[in-house]
């Protein structure tokens, strides 16, 4: 009982504070989602130490900070996009510095550090770009917000659907708690979402937001996935024991780091380009 109070205290904080972040203005969502790409990468980088790799923690904060403010400068457009490229020569030297420290298995590292940037902080900075339409400067917080309404939906409809009618594994060498019957519910749940967002919202029509559904179904339960075989290399329950009974910050993004990227395209692609 102690730990259910535990668990559903911090899942209440959890959700207020991001909700409240993505609805007050475009700084407390930046500042919020890169403290959550800092504190993921540490994860990342500090797992990855356990397999005796040995990334470029420092340097690979500092190249995802550059790139990150990049982005979300851009997207308020208080300098072109051009000033992302400045990120360019952050991750040339981490090459570079490579030669400098006498570490086995070089390239190990190198690949390290920049897959805690492109996998971890890179799909958090693009949830900024989710918040304002092409040439008008005008924050507008219903697509990020949905999109997490969306993926919390898919995640609750997988864990009771899966409790409820489990039965045949989704992916058991990887996962063996999830079932085809919890994708499947969490999948109906994020639809119904879509519908709601839909009827309740004029930024995108009903075929954008049943499509975002769908994507962030498929490309959420991937992450959740990935992160599960994460952990599995690294021989640990939890990314770490930051949010308790919650597990770490990579525990509560995974979903994010696959479907960000994914709706992203789409929305590039398919509504701002329209």
């Amino acid at each position: 009982m102690k730990e259910l109070l535990i668990r559903a205290s911090t899942g209440l904080i959890f959700l207020t504070v991001v909700i409240g972040c993505i609805l007050w203005n475009p700084y407390s969502l930046a500042s919020l989602f890169y403290i959550v790409g800092l504190l993921g990468m540490l994860e990342y980088y500090s797992m990855a130490k356990i397999g005796g790799v040995h990334p470029q923690t420092m340097l690979g904060v500092v190249t995802a900070t550059v790139l990150y403010i990049g982005i979300e400068l851009v997207k308020l457009k208080i300098f072109p996009t051009y000033i992302v490229s400045l990120s360019i020569p952050f991750f040339i030297a981490i090459f570079v510095w490579e030669l400098y420290r006498r570490r086995p298995d070089p390239f190990t590292n190198i690949g390290h550090t920049v897959i805690g940037i492109v996998y971890v902080m890179a799909p958090l900075a693009l949830l900024n770009v989710f918040t304002f339409e092409e040439l008008v400067v005008e924050y507008k917080p219903e697509i990020v917000l949905g999109f997490f309404i969306m993926l919390w939906l898919n995640d609750t409809g997988a864990y009771i659907f899966g409790r409820l009618f489990g039965k045949r594994k989704l992916f058991e060498r990887i996962s063996p708690k999830k079932t085809i019957e919890g994708a499947a519910g969490g999948g109906l749940a994020a639809i119904a979402g879509a519908v709601a967002l839909a009827a309740y919202t004029d930024d995108l029509a009903i075929g954008h937001w049943l499509v975002l559904g769908v994507i962030i179904v498929v490309s959420a339960t991937f992450g959740d996935l990935v992160e599960s075989m994460l952990k599995r290399s690294a021989k640990v329950k939890d990314s770490s024991n930051l949010l308790p009974g919650h597990g770490g910050i990579l525990d509560r993004f995974d979903g994010v780091l696959l479907a960000s990227p994914m709706v992203f395209t789409y929305l590039m692609v398919f509504v701002h380009s329209a």
